[in-house]
């Protein structure tokens, strides 16, 4: 889904409802909670028996277990037959992270399928199974409901503050839609049809078991918080049990993440029998039992499940450990640092353990106390508005958040001693860093966009954080000079004004993004795109325009789609690639169409390896001119081995051919066919040269891309073992070669030889001219008073044979005889044409820091 058209967009109205939601159950929390200290609530939180803890822990791996036969059950309706194991796996996963991270069909929908799509079920099957266990969870919800409120129509009145009539009738119609639904299943064996959609309608026994299950479960969950409450509530199972889904279903439409503060709010508004602060407490605890404990185990079992799919023979034992917390899904390790930030929150927002603080007062100045206070609660929004990039798999975002993190451990021991929080920070270093590989995107960190639930919970955590400050600290007296408070026991200043800052930092983000520059949705060019762009080539005077087909750069074309610029962005530059592609006079109108379009979005126009013949024109588009290089251009007219000049390519083609090397050219129609050949040569190349694909100004393999174009093969023994796509130009008469890979099989000299008979080949075509590419740094000036670009560059030729060879290439190149070229960079002038040059090696080398290697 990179297309950003192709998105699912959460709709507005669910973000404001969750947000309306969460902020009426923070003001009932706070307004319930006024006459008690967080303090007290810890204490219930520590008094609750060993005992009870673990049988609570023993009821909910009851619960999870009940949980996955929600999946058993509907991959059975849906007709895919899964052993029940891998059905255990998958479906704890998905529920254990369903719960926690809100949005149960789409969070845990996801973990479904890729889990049940690698055993083989189909997309539709993983549909029906989601939709089938909510769908039981709504028909379970309802008849244990209704039960509740028949059975204990008193005790519902009386907390509803109705009459038991008005009770006994709403028990009594959920009752009768479960009647209802049962009733259907016996008698309905065909399928619902809406238009073209069919609903399949489970039988009666599986109504029957819809119900067990969803009963099993959700009499679990409330007996875990059963057994945690206090001695003497005075309410029964039965009844508690309905309150209990009454809170569970306020979470559900809530939308809330896990329904926090919304559940708990219903609790301690129906529950008046238990004291406020105690409820809390159990509440804290059983978070604690049922959400949190099952996710972290969730997360553990996703990093082994990838490691066993993913696993090799070959891995070495002391790798295993890298490779399992590699195989931890970015989106888990986002999640895992968003959770991380609300925590640096929140640990701001309370104060501090007295004796840790006591401890910190003999070795750690005031000032530097206050100063890791503040900076704490900084890097928590820091690392909550990252996280939304390590989601995405974005390099830039690993780096600053590895950052922030180490700034994290730090400032967490510094400001309170905070061991624990600093050990989950430093495991969260090593999960990043064992996973770098992981997070490989280039996409612009600033450009990302932030979905509605993902901003939601970002202002969750805020408004949990203040309510948090003004909960911890109720009876401290507000005052102005509390502002200005600087003391070790000064817990309440020190957590306003870490408060304050995080909140005016993110402020500043949100509206830092708000008054920027808007910038387009880039949107991959489609098939009609490409279709188009492939007619025009038929005009193309430049063989490099064949990159267009590629696919990996926007296509800009003029209204009557008679001409186009491709290009991409790199920092603060739309670099095209090449000269406008078409005719001359609409070339010139989609030149300063880019241009406009350029300072409308303000970035700066970049044309990369432009041809002399095109120089007015970006003269008088008002950009600067630097030459790159020139590029090698074979003349095909006269082109033979014949003669001493050309006795070393001689040698090398008969030395090829002896050594049983033949050559041919596979039409763009049957390449398709031979690609699984193409690649295993492409692979075992990349290998040996230990390199990755280039991009921009090179192909790289791409089956569609190469299936555009005719493709020179070399084969020995049959087999494929180098090969070459060939670009044309016809308006031209041009032609030129992009991949040249060759295999370990291939002769000695092999690239000599394919690139020998492509030009004898292109001569028999009618072929004027075979393009060799550009010798980068070529053909600058070396007199005293050339430009000091010339200067430069004559420089890095001639000490940058590390890093590239400049004088090599050249050389092989020569040996053709060729006609020289210049080709030039067009950019504004002064130090943009310095950044335009960085942008455009970033495209090239796939990124900043890929620049400097081979």
């Amino acid at each position: 889904m990179s297309n950003a058209n192709s998105r699912h967009h959460v709709p507005a109205w669910t973000t404001l409802l969750g947000v309306a939601l969460f902020a009426l159950a923070l003001f009932w929390l706070h307004h319930l909670l006024r006459e008690h200290s967080w303090h007290e609530v810890l204490a219930h939180v520590r008094a609750i028996p060993q005992s009870r803890l673990a049988l609570a822990v023993a009821i909910t791996a009851c619960g999870y277990a009940s949980l996955t036969l929600y999946d058993k059950l509907g991959l059975h309706f849906a007709g895919a037959r899964v052993p029940y194991p891998r059905i255990a796996l998958i479906a704890f996963m998905g529920y254990a992270v369903g719960h926690n991270v809100g949005l149960n069909t789409v969070s845990g929908g996801a973990i479904r399928f890729r889990g049940y799509s690698a055993l083989g079920v189909g997309a539709r099957q993983i549909g029906t199974v989601i939709a089938f266990g909510t769908f039981t969870f709504i028909v379970g919800t309802a008849l244990l409901l209704g039960v509740s409120l028949i059975a204990h129509a008193r005790l519902s009145a009386s907390v509803f503050h109705v009459g038991a009539w008005w009770i006994r009738g709403a028990g009594a119609l959920l009752l009768a839609a479960v009647a209802a639904y049962l009733g259907f299943a016996w008698r309905r064996h065909r399928p619902l049809r809406f238009g073209r959609v069919e609903v399949p309608v489970p039988n009666l026994r599986i109504a029957c078991a819809q119900l067990a299950i969803a009963s099993a479960d959700l009499l679990c969950a409330a007996a875990v918080l059963y057994v945690l409450l206090p001695a003497g509530t005075g309410v029964g199972f039965v009844g508690f049990a309905g309150l209990f889904l009454l809170a569970i279903a306020a979470g559900a439409i809530s939308n809330v993440p896990g329904g926090v503060g919304v559940f708990e709010t219903v609790l301690l508004l129906l529950l008046h029998t238990v004291p406020p602060e105690q409820l809390l407490g159990t509440l804290l605890a059983f978070r604690a039992v049922y959400y949190f404990a099952p996710f972290l185990i969730a997360l553990a079992l996703l990093g082994a499940h990838e490691l066993w799919v993913h696993r090799a023979p070959a891995v070495r034992l002391l790798e295993l450990g890298r490779t399992w917390l590699t195989a931890v899904t970015p989106q888990a390790i986002g999640i895992a640092v968003f959770l991380a930030g609300a925590v640096l929150l929140f640990s701001g927002s309370t104060p501090v353990l007295s004796d840790r603080l006591m401890l910190l007062r003999r070795f750690v100045p005031l000032s530097v106390l206050e100063l890791s206070h503040l900076f704490g609660s900084a890097v928590g929004v820091g690392l909550m508005v990252l996280a939304h990039g390590l989601y995405r798999r974005l390099d830039a975002a690993w780096w600053l958040t590895v950052w922030l993190l180490c700034a994290g451990v730090l400032s967490s021991l510094l400001k309170g001693f905070d061991y624990e929080e600093a050990t989950v920070l430093a495991v969260l270093i090593g999960m990043l860093v064992s996973a770098r590989a992981r997070f490989n995107r280039r996409a612009s960190l600033i450009e990302q966009r932030y979905s509605g639930p993902w901003v939601f919970a970002l202002l969750s955590v805020l408004g949990a954080a203040l309510w948090l400050v003004f909960f911890a600290y109720r009876h401290v007296p507000y005052t102005n000079e509390l502002w200005w408070q600087f003391a070790f026991e000064a817990a309440a200043p020190r957590s306003l004004r870490a408060l304050l800052l995080a909140s005016m930092i993110a402020a500043a983000y949100a509206l830092w993004r708000l008054l920027r520059p808007s910038r387009p949705r880039y949107l991959a060019p489609g098939e009609g795109d490409i279709e188009r762009a492939a007619e025009l080539l038929a005009n193309a005077r430049d063989s490099a325009s064949n990159l267009a087909l590629l696919g990996d750069k926007y296509l800009y074309f003029d209204a009557a789609r008679s001409a186009f610029i491709m290009y991409q962005a790199s920092g603060g530059s739309w670099v095209a690639m090449g000269d406008p592609v078409g005719p001359a006079d609409a070339c010139e109108r989609l030149a300063w169409s880019f241009l406009e379009e350029c300072d409308s979005m303000a970035v700066s126009p970049v044309f990369y390896q432009v041809a002399a013949d095109n120089l007015a024109l970006y003269i008088d588009l008002g950009l600067s001119l630097s030459k790159l290089g020139e590029e090698a251009r074979v003349p095909l007219g006269d082109f033979g081995l014949e003669g001493p000049a050309r006795a070393e390519l001689r040698q090398a083609q008969r030395r090829a051919v002896r050594e049983g090397a033949s050559f041919e050219v596979i039409p763009a129609a049957s390449v398709p066919a031979a690609l699984p050949e193409l690649r295993a040569v492409s692979d075992a190349w990349l290998a040996e040269k230990k390199a990755a694909e280039k991009r921009f100004s090179l192909g790289c393999f791409d089956a569609r891309y190469l299936s555009h174009f005719d493709c020179a093969v070399v084969r020995r023994a049959g087999a494929i073992v180098a090969f070459g796509n060939l670009w044309r130009a016809p308006l031209g008469r041009e032609m030129s070669i992009d991949l040249m890979r060759f295999g370990p099989g291939a002769p000695k000299g092999v690239i000599d030889y394919l690139l020998v008979e492509c030009m004898l080949w292109g001569r028999q075509q009618g072929f004027e001219w075979f393009n060799l590419g550009m010798a980068p740094l070529s053909g600058l000036e070396e007199h005293e008073l050339a430009p000091a670009w010339h200067k430069l560059g004559r420089m890095v030729q001639r000490f940058g044979e590390t890093f590239y060879p400049f004088e090599g290439l050249r050389k092989f190149k020569e040996k053709f005889m060729p006609v020289w070229r210049p080709r030039y960079l067009a950019a504004p002038g002064g130090l943009s044409m310095a950044g335009a040059l960085i942008d455009v090696t970033s495209l090239i080398a796939g990124g900043v820091g890929k620049v400097l290697t081979k």
